[in-house]
């Protein structure tokens, strides 16, 4: 090789796009312990702390209060049966309503069941009898589920009594039984058959973090260059190019980040077990389009307020709350029009929609091609307002901005 060729070569190396990348590289050696917090343990340790807590599945053994004014067979029949349920556990048996009134709230309970005197006798009588449960409705959660488990017990035991007096009247069998229920309803699941909140709210939650991690590190590295007064050396190390500056600085996060997701993909599908109905391939992309969605998001925001700190601060507010809106939680038919605005505008609403048709439904490829779109929207919009963040690094009023 010709000594100019050699020449060049070398100052290829040192300029343009791989200058950027080994330009990165040091500065990673001279933080290593920030950024392998940053991209490396702190995301994996979010996504170990969301298996723990959904370990189980769905709530179990939730402590409810039941005060027994009766003392009859029937009562303690409901009580054991209350008990005996998977998501319900009679944890305290106060005397009096007061008293489990208290239970509720000082948080030791989630619910309290009132069974009133004489309630056996008065069934016995045909009078009827009401059995009254009281629980914390502003625990979401666990007030739906106690509220449903108890409404299916009390039916039950409703229905078994009903079914006793028949036949003791001289009912058939059959005829008693068609008189609990003349109008049957079939319920059939169509997706997610056991309730298993790992399937829906676990595997949301994993990517909320990733991207959380994602923005913010686009958000530190980019706007760290004009905060520290850098800019000028970054853009001169890649020759004047924006895009290979940018391209350079972002290739080792956005290569460690994709391999992360991959690893959080394996993990929602094998730690979690959630079964994948879908097309695998097509995840996988959604999944590499997610990463660079929030690497183009941090640049939009960067470019939009050259102030590391404002950037951030927006960053926080637009990755933060993302959970809120994607219409897991809160079903996206039912928000108004400004908070469905607010959910499509977020990357993660597009890659859940994509992860739920793929993996849990089942559907067609074509289903998911609108948010594949989406996701790819956002890439275009970041790329777009790369002239306007340029004009900031070239600014010397934005140079050293906290």
């Amino acid at each position: 090789m010709k000594e100019a060729d050699r020449s060049k070569e070398y100052r290829d190396l040192r300029t343009g796009f791989w200058g950027v990348v080994r330009r990165e590289l040091r500065h990673i050696r001279g933080y290593w312990r920030r950024y392998v917090m940053l991209v490396l343990i702190l995301p994996l340790v979010s996504f170990a702390l969301v298996w723990g807590l959904f370990y189980n599945q769905y709530p179990q053994e939730l402590p409810v209060a039941v005060v027994d004014l009766d003392h009859s067979s029937l009562s303690r029949k409901l009580a054991n049966m209350i008990d005996a349920t998977s998501t319900m556990r009679v944890a305290w048996q106060p005397t009096d309503p007061a008293a489990a009134h208290e239970l509720i709230l000082s948080g030791k309970v989630y619910a309290a069941i009132i069974i009133p005197r004489q309630l056996e006798r008065d069934l016995k009588r045909g009078l009827g009898g009401e059995v009254t449960g009281y629980y914390n409705a502003q625990m979401l959660m666990p007030g739906s589920i106690i509220s449903s488990t108890l409404s299916s017990v009390v039916v039950t035991v409703s229905a078994g009594v009903n079914y006793d007096s028949r036949q003791r009247r001289g009912e058939m069998p059959e005829a008693a039984m068609a008189h609990l229920e003349p109008i049957r309803l079939e319920r059939h699941v169509a997706f997610n058959p056991q309730l298993n909140y790992l399937y829906f709210l676990a595997s949301a939650l994993c990517p909320t973090f990733l991207q959380i991690f994602i923005i913010m590190t686009t958000v530190m590295t980019v706007g760290g260059e004009l905060k520290d007064g850098t800019a000028r050396e970054w853009l001169g190390r890649a020759g004047g190019s924006l895009w290979r500056a940018v391209m350079g600085k972002l290739l080792i996060y956005f290569l460690v980040f994709s391999a992360l997701s991959m690893v959080m993909l394996a993990f929602i599908i094998n730690a979690f077990g959630v079964p994948v109905h879908g097309s695998i391939i097509y995840m996988v992309a959604a999944t590499i389009l997610l990463v660079l969605a929030y690497q183009a998001c941090g640049l939009i925001m960067v470019a939009l307020n050259p102030s590391m700190r404002m950037a951030l601060s927006a960053s926080s507010f637009f990755s933060g709350a993302a959970f809120a809106f994607v219409g897991l939680t809160f079903p996206l038919g039912g928000m108004p029009a400004l908070a469905k605005t607010w959910s499509n505008l977020l990357p993660l609403t597009h890659y859940l929609h994509v992860f739920l048709e793929q993996v849990i439904r089942g559907a067609d490829v074509a289903a998911s091609l609108y948010d594949m779109l989406m996701l790819c929207g956002f890439i275009a919009l970041g790329l777009l307002l790369m002239p306007l963040l340029k004009r900031h690094l070239a600014d010397k009023r934005y140079w050293g901005l906290p």
